[in-house]
């Protein structure tokens, strides 16, 4: 099972270093739509931020949006 790393991204990065066994990528896109929403709803300032997906080799797959929640 391939290993994701999630890191947050503002400005500076906050980094994975342990990751997360996922079944694919789809399933790696979701858990960083997951953490996206989470973020959204603990902090609450307009900073740009977004979730980097990344493989165990350190390529990035995707990038989630923090969108401000409603």
């Amino acid at each position: 099972m391939p290993r994701f790393h999630f890191e947050i991204i503002n400005g500076f990065k906050i980094e994975d270093p342990v990751g997360m066994d996922c079944k694919s990528e789809a399933q790696a896109r979701q858990v960083a739509a997951d953490i996206a929403r989470q973020i959204a709803i603990d902090v609450k300032d307009s900073g740009a931020r977004h979730v980097s997906v990344k493989t165990d080799e350190g390529n990035e797959v995707h990038k989630e949006p923090v969108r401000p929640s409603s």
